[in-house]
């Protein structure tokens, strides 16, 4: 009977004051059996939620004022490591920690009854007999007020949303959001730090390299929570449900004594800012096609260039000088190259054509830097002349693939067309390779105009696997009497022999200048 009017008190007491439970509440419910290890000086932490978690680290998935109870699987064994879990639990702000008495528990050390008692951080015994679904109840009927509070806090939210949706960009909207629950949003790229929202103010350089740090360094996927602490001021990074991988970053206001916001609030905010990210994704789609359309136009000769006016003004790439830029993505290069262009904020064209990318940029340093950090820092580029007119991008992509080759057979990263030496034994320019070309080749590629064939590819393979007959045949998908028949066909065309050094060179290096100088 004296349980019964002590629990009916303390739910009286919750509803009429709209308080939360405190922990010391809690062990004070002779029907709970619980009872106090170490920590005693945070007894009067309030209990917003009771959770079991067997994590090593809970705190990715509990938010402040959760208390965690455990069968002690989740907590380690040894001092040391024991010391650390509670630091974990009591820095992100829980409210205690209640262990299964006589469960699956290490031994509890010293060193973790010393750390809780000087972070006044509540550990807590309780009865082997107790479910800790009953301790889950008491909780969520004595906080009934504050998830009534909480419920009022999401509808704040979504008014502010269907009230911006209308005129605020997805930066402005994050901006109207975190104003209203008192931080500063950002929703970034975790690996690189790159803001997702176009238009808004880049987080602080700490905060963005502390997590694309954990993020590079975990795994595992990325929990539900990450906590920062940054230079002291601590950051939170929630997961963002989007197509790419997403973060929001959470800065609490300096202010002292402000509490870190509600987690169930901020996944709504992080809901709502993530379809805010996949409008942007599909509008950054649809530039790059757009854009890799209109660069394949302009370097096939297929787009008249007054069509391609308008839009290359649009891209800010309407003024002089502009260059074509040819490369190839090493390892270390980035797998969403046009993602770090548009981070970057450069005007920019992008077309990949495997095993080579093609760019349209202003002729600047700072552009073609930001290239190279999308291709990887060893990767060759060769730059055409300035462009000049429009109907001159086919030329400058040849020019664009010749510096390319002049780079790679050079050793060097860089290179501009007409500004170097030729690559070892190729004609000095464009103009050079094509009467090469015609001259040694000239008549063997008529003849595959006229008759249909494919003698120049059959070449080309011949050579390229060192005269083989088999593995050529076997890459062509012919018969080796097929390859035989075409190469004997290739030197009465030619007037040169399979069989001779000085013809084999000459055919090779002829074949080499018109891979390089069409582009």
């Amino acid at each position: 009977m004296a349980q019964s009017i002590n629990l009916h008190y303390l739910y009286i007491r919750c509803y009429e004051t709209d308080m939360t439970i405190t922990v010391r509440e809690l062990v004070s419910l002779p029907n709970l059996r619980s009872w106090v290890l170490s920590g005693s000086g945070g007894l009067d932490r309030e209990v917003s939620w009771a959770h079991v978690s067997e994590m090593p680290d809970p705190t990715a998935w509990l938010e402040a004022g959760d208390l965690v109870m455990t069968t002690g699987l989740g907590i380690p064994e040894g001092a040391e490591a024991q010391r650390a879990y509670v630091e974990r639990l009591a820095n992100a702000g829980l409210a205690g920690l209640m262990i299964g008495h006589r469960m699956r528990a290490p031994e509890l050390t010293e060193a973790l009854i010393r750390v809780a008692d000087e972070r006044a951080f509540p550990v807590l015994l309780t009865s082997y007999e107790v479910p800790f679904a009953s301790v889950s109840r008491v909780v969520a009927e004595a906080n009934r007020g504050e998830e009534h509070t909480r419920l009022i806090e999401v509808l704040r939210l979504y008014e502010t949303v269907r009230a911006a949706a209308a005129t605020a960009s997805g930066a402005g909207l994050a901006a109207r959001l975190g104003a209203l629950i008192g931080c500063e949003l950002f929703v970034v790229e975790p690996g690189t730090g790159h803001s997702l929202l176009p238009g808004a103010p880049r987080a602080p350089e700490k905060v963005r390299r502390a997590l694309s740090a954990e993020f590079r360094a975990r795994r595992e996927p990325m929990p539900a929570v990450l906590r920062l602490g940054v230079g002291g001021r601590s950051a939170l990074a929630i997961s963002t449900a989007t197509s790419r991988p997403a973060a929001m970053l959470v800065l609490p206001g300096e202010k002292p004594g402000v509490p870190e916001p509600d987690l169930s609030v901020l996944r709504h905010v992080s809901s709502v800012l993530s379809l805010e990210v996949e409008k942007e994704t599909a509008e950054r789609e649809k530039r790059r096609r757009l854009g890799a359309e209109l660069l394949a136009g302009l370097i096939d000769g297929r787009l008249p260039p007054e069509s391609a006016a308008g839009p290359l003004a649009e891209r800010d790439l309407g003024e002089e000088p502009r260059v074509i830029v040819a490369g190839q993505i090493d390892a270390e290069g980035s797998p969403d190259l046009y993602a770090d262009l548009e981070n970057s904020a450069v005007p920019h064209l992008l077309l990949r054509r495997l095993p080579f990318v093609y760019a349209l940029l202003p002729d600047a340093a700072e552009p073609l830097e930001n290239l190279r950090s999308g291709v990887g820092p060893k990767a060759p580029i060769g730059v055409s002349a300035p462009l000049g007119r429009l109907s001159r991008a086919p030329e400058a992509r040849r020019e664009a693939r010749w510096a390319l080759e002049e780079a790679r057979t050079g050793g060097s990263l860089l290179a501009r067309y007409g500004e170097g030496e030729a690559p070892y034994f190729l004609p000095r320019n464009l103009q050079e390779a094509e009467r090469a070309v015609t001259h040694f080749l000239g008549a063997l590629i008529d003849y595959d105009r006229g008759h249909g064939t494919d003698l120049v590819r059959s070449l080309r393979i011949f050579l390229a696997h060192n005269r083989s007959w088999r593995r050529a045949a076997a890459a062509l998908k012919v018969h080796p009497q097929t390859l035989v028949y075409r190469m004997r066909r290739v030197e009465e065309i030619t007037g040169r022999k399979l069989d001779n050094t000085d013809d084999v060179a000459t055919l090779w290096f002829a074949l080499r200048a018109g891979e390089t100088s069409e582009g």
